[in-house]
């Protein structure tokens, strides 16, 4: 009797104490990012992917660099200026191989529309260059899935999982991370997983939140390898109506 007391002296003093603090930070971080959404379409950066592939018990090899002016408007990116090892390319769509769009506010759009229709559970507490951040997960079936895969010219719509940090102090999303459950067997991939990293960067006097890395991974399991890219936001500049005209 004894011993089960002591467990439940234990256990329930941390429940109590966790519950309610997970709950507002997620409830501030509704608020908190949209600013951040709505920030992104004031500006304009490098975006450069370098892309490898090899086995999944080795180190992989690099393959090409990619590079793009990306900007976010009416709720998209938008690529130009896209290079391949410096060689003009019509988009991104034209590169064979592993390619992926929406890591500078597609991801983070849907991650906040998400926060506010899906259940979200806490899970731990974590730190993200230094910053402490609460960590929430929710799945999304394939039905109700934006995220479009394309393959020799299929498309499969992916259920997923999407880790979420949020700084406890701010509410905002600092990192999100996306990985496909129970993708079609017909696509002959094993799982695929996408994410980014938020930073702050300071310019004209103010600190944005703003995509600073991210990256995007294709697991095949039936042949042991896997192809990766790695991604970098670099070089921002905010822009208004005249400079917008530029990219259309």
């Amino acid at each position: 009797m004894k011993s089960f007391l002591l467990v439940w002296l234990y256990v329930c003093p941390c429940a109590a104490f966790w519950a309610p603090a997970d709950l507002a930070i997620l409830k501030r971080a509704r608020a908190a990012n949209e600013d951040v959404y709505a920030s992104l379409q004031s500006f304009v950066c490098q975006e450069e992917i370098n892309r490898f592939k090899g086995r999944l018990d080795g180190e992989g090899k690099a393959l090409d660099t990619v590079t793009a002016k990306v900007s976010f408007e009416r709720g998209v990116e938008q690529y130009t200026n896209v290079l391949q090892n410096k060689r003009t390319r019509a988009g991104m769509s034209s590169l064979a191989g592993a390619w992926s769009e929406g890591e500078f506010g597609t991801l983070l759009l849907q991650t906040q529309q998400l926060l506010e229709t899906q259940k979200v559970d806490f899970d731990s507490f974590a730190s993200v260059q230094g910053e402490q951040a609460a960590v929430y997960h929710f799945d999304v079936s394939a039905a109700e899935s934006e995220w479009d895969l394309t393959v020799a010219n299929r498309h499969y719509r992916l259920a997923f999982r999407t880790d979420v940090w949020i700084s406890v102090t701010s509410g905002e999303i600092l990192k999100i991370g996306r990985t496909t459950i129970g993708l079609d067997q017909e696509a002959h991939i094993s799982e695929i997983q996408w994410g980014i990293t938020l930073e702050h960067f300071v310019m004209d006097g103010k600190t944005w939140l703003l995509p600073a890395t991210g990256s995007y991974a294709v697991i095949y399991n039936e042949s042991r390898h896997r192809e990766w890219n790695e991604i970098r936001f670099t070089g921002y500049q905010r822009y208004g109506a005249e400079a917008l005209l530029r990219f259309e």
